[in-house]
């Protein structure tokens, strides 16, 4: 079995990771190559070197390595700085007043493309400056739009820990973060508190959520009657402390007392807990709050709205059908009578000629 040389480069710090082919050269996670891209030729980070095997390798079809990047390929921007892209950019965009913000520009090997990565509260048009870029930079320009997340990633910034916004420094791909995270871990519910500074749900939420789950199986739930092994007292559960693993319980006569898991033993399980003191807390801090927007789904309507309109429309549909039954056609009784009526009506007028009476 032959294998090949593979290693992964990133084109961005925290970037996603391309796999390209090495082949004879020699490389360390930390050296820099100039690799092929659809965009065209650019300068890359190697971060990961690997051994595959070359069966696996040509399912991936992945491209060769160029060369290791010199000094002037490091250099080698085109005759514009990033500095002066950005400058000309954004006198661009308030000469035209579109309303967008430049956020990063980004150059290929000798300036030929240049990627503008911008944010706007909406959809623009935008084809009349790309054409105006173009003849300012003389370079193919390309202008791509970005989320709140990813615009906290491209400008960077201090988090409320006091380190680097995970996205810019370390964290590759976004994953999904819900305000039930912050509520599993008895997290201050204040979007102050638990949003980062894109405005969204932090995402470090996700990296100690499995654990809190975890811990919070261990514990019996709320009004679970429990009894104390050394002691022997009873109670209900009315308290818990995930961290440490602890309950608190009152027993009859209104002790309150504090007991590690261990040292219970459950009596009689609650079947209907009541919900969790940070439910509530969360419902009352939600109140008036686009929890949507906190969680980045962008204005989607709530399922409640929709189910309430679909009730709406259901019971407008019942409305409509009692109204056609009381409009329907009517029984046969009535229409009995009815032709009775025009039959009576026949027969007293004497200039009808359907009149047996008429002579």
């Amino acid at each position: 079995m032959t294998f090949s040389n593979l290693v992964g480069v990133q084109f961005n710090r925290a970037g996603k990771i391309f796999d390209f082919l090495a082949g004879d050269l020699l490389l360390t996670i930390g050296d820099q190559v100039v690799v092929d891209t659809d965009r065209g030729v650019t300068v890359a980070k190697v971060v990961r070197v690997e051994i595959k095997p070359n069966a696996d390798v040509e399912k991936m079809q992945v491209k060769p390595v160029m060369r290791i990047a010199s000094d002037n390929d490091k250099e080698d921007v085109g005759s514009m700085s990033e500095a002066q892209v950005m400058e000309i950019a954004r006198e661009r965009v308030s000469s035209f007043k579109v309303d967008m913000k430049i956020m990063k520009a980004e150059m290929q090997m000798r300036g030929n493309k240049i990627t503008l990565y911008f944010s706007s509260p909406g959809r623009i048009d935008f084809r009349d400056l790309v054409k105006d870029l173009a003849g300012a930079l003389r370079a193919r320009v390309e202008l791509k739009q970005v989320g709140a997340r990813d615009e906290a990633k491209l400008v960077g910034g201090l988090g409320i820990c006091g380190r680097e916004y995970c996205c810019s420094s370390f964290l590759r791909d976004f994953v999904p973060v819900s305000i039930k995270m912050a509520k599993n871990q008895n997290l201050a519910l204040n979007p102050n508190k638990v949003s980062g500074g894109c405005g969204r749900l932090l995402c470090c939420l996700t990296y100690e959520n499995d654990a809190y789950t975890d811990l919070r199986r261990r514990l019996p739930p709320l009004r679970t009657r429990v009894r104390m092994l050394p002691d022997g007292d009873t109670g209900n559960i009315i308290k818990t402390d995930i961290l440490n693993q602890m309950v608190i319980f009152e027993t009859a006569d209104g002790r309150l007392l504090t007991a590690k898991v261990t040292e219970v033993e459950v009596l009689e399980r609650s079947k209907e807990a009541p919900r969790d003191a940070v439910d509530s807390e969360a419902d009352v801090w939600a109140e008036g709050i686009d929890l949507d927007l906190l969680m980045g789904d962008g204005g989607k309507k709530p399922a409640q709205d929709n189910r309430n309109q679909g009730k709406d429309r259901n019971r407008s549909n019942q409305g409509q059908d009692r109204n056609r039954s009381n409009q329907g056609p009517k029984s046969s009784d009535q229409r009995t009578e009815k032709r009775s009526d025009n039959n009576d009506r026949t027969n007293g007028n004497p200039n009808n000629p359907n009149n047996p009476n008429k002579k």
